[in-house]
């Protein structure tokens, strides 16, 4: 599968997903088709990390989801430029493009719905 039907998880969800985290059974139907962004993978290989998890348990945690890692290239970065605004990382500018890309994009954040720029996916709130 490929193209804009894709859903792509980010951070948050993945980390539901592992963490079995409310909302996780949502997650979990859209999973098998879902995408991650490579960039958002490194967010969550860094929380978890950060909370006392080795980094090999960290990989194996992730792998064991058997998401499809997308890459981050140049028209995603193009892309997230149009989501620069005040507290909107990185991770969220990057995951907002991947998904404008592919499809849809599944968050915990409800504050991703309130960006204004004709460029904003379709969000899907898992909580």
């Amino acid at each position: 599968m490929s193209g804009r039907n894709r859903s792509v998880l980010d951070a948050s969800a993945v980390l539901a997903l592992i963490q079995d985290e409310p909302g996780a059974k949502r997650l979990w139907a859209v999973a098998p088709d879902a995408v991650v962004g490579a960039v958002n993978l490194a967010e969550v290989l860094a929380k978890l990390v950060g909370r006392g998890m080795p980094r090999e348990e960290a990989v194996a945690a992730v792998d064991a989801l058997h998401l499809e890692v997308a890459g981050f290239g140049p028209d995603e970065a193009v892309i997230s430029a149009a989501y620069v605004r005040k507290g909107v990382s990185l991770g969220d500018r990057c995951f907002l493009a991947s998904a404008y890309v592919r499809g849809a994009g599944w968050t915990s954040d409800r504050t991703l719905a309130s960006i204004e720029s004709p460029q904003l996916p379709r969000i899907e709130f898992f909580r």
